[in-house]
């Protein structure tokens, strides 16, 4: 199963490291990601080997940081 996180306030890299960096520690596996630096987004595909598991993700990534800034 993959889902695409839209991310905003994505000015530069180093934020969209930064909420990618929170979808890993929450239990995501990054397949994919692109930056538009001129929109200021980012796009995160993330891979989850059960629906239970993206169910978990979303548990823990909505305590992050990052979860007001991606959906």
């Amino acid at each position: 199963m993959i889902i695409h996180m839209t991310c905003r306030e994505c000015e530069h890299n180093g934020d969209l490291d930064h909420y990618a960096r929170d979808v890993v520690k929450s239990g995501g596996r990054i397949v994919y990601r692109e930056l538009d630096a001129a929109r200021e987004r980012g796009l995160l595909s993330v891979e989850f080997d059960s629906e239970a598991q993206a169910s978990d993700f979303w548990d823990r990534f909505k305590q992050t940081d990052s979860y007001p800034f991606c959906s």
